[in-house]
């Protein structure tokens, strides 16, 4: 009797808590509804508890504001931090000595994966560029530490050439992000190149590999 008591109090406790989390993640949820469909112009208190059909003072009670609510949001769907982060990790760690070519090469078609994979991804990527947000630059901030022991690991390849290595990359990873973003706004070619097949895919990738290949050719 006792164990049945015990059974129906643990029940009993655990339901409100697994309500709490539903709600939460509903709401969470809403921000990422509502930026695909408003952009982040969108992201409003009525927009958002109308998106996740909850009472405004939920947002309060569980998140404090808004703000809180949204940065909540852009942490879980931070793919950079969250999915490319631990397969660049992984990348790096496999490596005897230091990154290399081929390294190299497997991380950024890693992040043009990510982001062709990822609304979320491409939509947080157009909030960066096209306001500050202090959210957002924290994120950015986090990327940036994430980059800064790959760099180091590479260091040893360029030494004494006026290769700049992180320049480069900048290019690249930027290219990344614009022709991703390009391909999914708009159903044309870029510079010949149609981006939504898995024939311009490949071609990009391919692109992006004989780049470092030529960086790597051009220090020796």
């Amino acid at each position: 009797m006792s164990n049945q008591k015990s059974e129906h109090q643990r029940k009993v406790a655990e339901g409100p808590i697994r309500n709490k989390e539903r709600t939460k993640q509903k709401m969470i949820d809403a921000v990422g509804e509502v930026l695909k469909e408003k952009s982040y112009a969108g992201l409003t208190m009525n927009n958002i508890v109308k998106k996740a059909n909850v009472d405004r003072k939920l947002v309060v009670h569980y998140f404090g504001n808004l703000n809180n609510l949204i940065e909540e949001y852009l942490n879980s769907r931070d793919y950079w931090m969250t999915k490319v982060a631990p397969k660049v990790r992984e990348i790096a760690a496999t490596s005897e000595k230091n990154l290399g070519e081929k390294e190299i090469v497997q991380i950024l078609h890693t992040l043009y994966d990510a982001v062709d994979g990822s609304a979320d991804l491409q939509k947080m990527i157009l909030w960066q560029i096209s306001e500050y947000n202090e959210n957002l630059s924290a994120l950015l901030e986090n990327r940036e530490k994430l980059g800064e022991p790959l760099f180091k690991a590479t260091d040893v390849d360029f030494k004494n050439t006026d290769i700049d290595l992180r320049a480069i990359l900048a290019v690249q990873i930027a290219g990344i992000y614009y022709l991703n973003l390009q391909s999914k706004s708009n159903n044309v070619a870029f510079c010949e190149v149609n981006l939504g097949t898995e024939e311009g895919t490949r071609r990009i990738k391919d692109a992006v590999a004989k780049m470092i290949q030529l960086v790597y050719q051009q220090r020796k």
